[in-house]
């Protein structure tokens, strides 16, 4: 019997915005694949975006990709992250900046592989042919997004199962699912694929998981760990010999290759943000009765879904926008939100008890997670004119957070909700200002 062949692959998950402490992975990463006497690949779990982190929001997760890209990330799994807020449309994006497009074989569009998204590939390391599978978990706001989940098993299995056809020495499974749906999967996975490199849930498993069909490997988030797992490939089949993660320090070395390009992101994005977009005849500032950012903001939804009238809470504002020549800058500081523009018929009758609700002082005070303890503000309403006639329908338009529970407007949300997808709410305001209040012409 001839030496068994030996794979490491390491990894990492749910970086979340975390530029940094990607560095000092990606450092760590280099050191150890330039010393190793085996080939080593390295792949990302998911979620390197984050709407709370600027350079992510306003490059909609495209930066994060880069990085990965500059780290030599041999292969990632479209997450949440990106799907969730910006859709599909991004992935072409997100492969162009990583050099490769993501992973992902349990999500269609249009009865196939969403544009810019691979289901598996295999990649060739050595003397060896490792084949990746990608799966990740299910939203059911993908529905707006025209996603369609196909099923995860007959999904994985069959693309493991052409892997194998294709000469894939060692298949792995690249998931965004979730532990729980891993350790699920993983009984289903015996004899067809080798290993699940997981994230989404943020666990850590210090030696990984090996209770159930196949081994899984998660290294927590935020940049803080990195993954390792040795495989060894010989005649009698594919054996993962040890999971293990190892601890990066806050102090540990950068990867000058991930913050040059962290340099060159924050460059592209200062240049964006610099355009001239709008010209205000005057100031919109924020206010709390007189509200004059959040009526430009709500004129805005109203443009892009014309009703009846229109209502916003104006947590989505962080600021207004002063006379004169507006930049993108100073609108993405307005508001960065990833809120959809939506829409709903009610009676009446309904639209009274959210006005009501949303113009008492407790909810102007109030703040939860969803709005990052901030305070909710005063609900602002545009387009009512006199009183509402509890009898009659309106159609009323707003953003995604209006009508959901988390917005505490409605108890439930309306079964004649409609959102419009992936523009978000900075996009929707500047296409605003363009048409009504364009720059002027360079003299």
């Amino acid at each position: 019997m001839s030496a068994p062949r030996r794979l490491e692959l390491l990894h990492w998950n749910d970086l979340h915005g975390r530029f940094e402490a990607l560095a000092r992975l990606s450092h760590r990463a280099r050191e150890i694949r330039e010393r190793a006497d085996h080939p080593v690949l390295l792949l990302d779990a998911g979620d390197v975006e984050e709407t709370s982190v600027r350079l992510s929001a306003m490059s909609f997760g495209v930066a994060g990709w880069r990085l990965l890209g500059a780290a030599g990330v041999d292969a990632a799994v479209a997450g949440n992250g990106g799907l969730l807020r910006y859709g599909p449309d991004r992935l072409p994006e997100y492969a162009a900046a990583l050099g490769s497009a993501p992973l992902v074989c349990d999500l269609e569009r249009d009865g196939a592989t969403p544009a810019g998204a691979d289901p598996s590939r295999i990649v060739e390391v050595g003397d060896l042919r490792v084949g990746i599978v990608g799966i990740t978990d299910y939203y059911p706001q993908y529905d707006d997004f025209g996603l369609v989940e196909r099923g995860r098993v007959t999904a994985v299995r069959r693309e493991a199962a052409a892997l194998r056809t294709a000469g894939a020495d060692v298949v792995v499974v690249l998931s965004h699912a979730g532990l729980n749906h891993d350790r699920g999967l993983s009984w289903s996975l015996r004899g067809v694929a080798d290993v699940i490199v997981g994230g989404h849930t943020h666990d850590l498993l210090v030696t990984g998981d090996r209770d159930q069909g196949i081994p899984i490997a998660q290294a927590g988030w935020q940049g803080e760990h990195l993954g390792h797992i040795l495989i060894e490939v010989d005649d009698d089949g594919v054996r993962v010999v040890e999971m293990v993660l190892e601890p990066v320090a806050a102090d540990a070395p950068a990867d000058p290759a991930v913050t040059d390009e962290l340099v060159a992101a924050e460059h592209d994005l200062d240049a964006w943000l610099s355009e001239v977009v709008a010209e205000l005849p005057e100031a919109a500032p924020l206010g709390d009765r007189d509200n004059p950012a959040a009526r430009l903001l709500v004129e805005a939804l109203l443009d892009r879904q014309p009703g009846d009238l229109g209502l916003l809470i104006p947590v989505h504002l962080e600021a207004g926008l002063p006379a004169g020549p507006v930049t993108r800058r100073q609108v993405w500081e307005a508001t960065s939100s990833p809120g959809n523009v939506a829409s709903a018929t009610l009676t009446g009758a309904q639209v009274r008890d959210m006005i009501t609700r949303g113009r008492t002082d407790n909810y102007a005070a109030y703040s939860s997670r969803v709005s990052r303890g901030r305070p909710f503000g005063r609900l602002q309403v545009v387009g009512l004119d006199g009183d509402l006639d509890d009898a009659r329908t309106y159609r009323v338009t707003g953003s995604d957070l209006e009508f959901s529970i988390f917005g505490g407007l409605v108890d439930a949300r309306p079964d004649s909700y409609r959102t419009q997808v992936p523009e978000i709410l900075p996009e929707i305001l500047e296409s605003h200002l363009r048409k009504h209040y364009p720059p002027r012409a360079p003299s």
